[in-house]
């Protein structure tokens, strides 16, 4: 899954800021390596590397990650899912392991994703989106 990372001639502003995306990318999935099998269980495979930046972004890689919001609610767990959103979707899917269960997050998770879609993430988006890799 890592991606060859190379700067050719002629050197572009373009072809650096290439080649640092690139390089970004592969310090990610090397970090998120241990959640590669695991993800691509429950995302199809071309959305793998997003469900790794994502909750690279969001919580490191760390499932006991907890941050607290300014209306004092906390977002939870490797998918940081909020109080709220897992209250509801606690209930609509009748989970009853806790938001660290990084396997039970990252069903949930792509459940969201493929029947609601990615934007709930999309507070740390400025973080995980490539521009040059996908659109949406």
């Amino acid at each position: 899954m890592l991606l060859t990372c190379a700067l050719l001639s002629p050197l572009t502003p373009d072809s650096i800021t290439e080649y640092k995306e690139c390089k970004a990318r592969n310090v990610i999935i090397l970090d998120m390596k241990k959640y590669i099998n695991m993800f691509s269980m429950y995302f199809k495979p071309e959305d793998v590397e997003k469900a790794l930046r994502i909750t690279w972004c969001e919580s490191k890689g760390k499932i006991d990650a907890v941050g607290v919001n300014k209306d004092g609610s906390k977002d939870v767990g490797l998918w940081q899912f909020n109080d709220n959103t897992w209250a509801w979707l606690k209930d609509k899917l009748n989970i009853t392991s806790p938001r660290t269960n990084a396997q039970v997050s990252t069903v949930v998770a792509s459940w969201l994703v493929y029947n609601d879609g990615w934007f709930h993430w999309n507070s740390s988006k400025h973080c995980w989106w490539l521009r040059d890799y996908e659109q949406d």
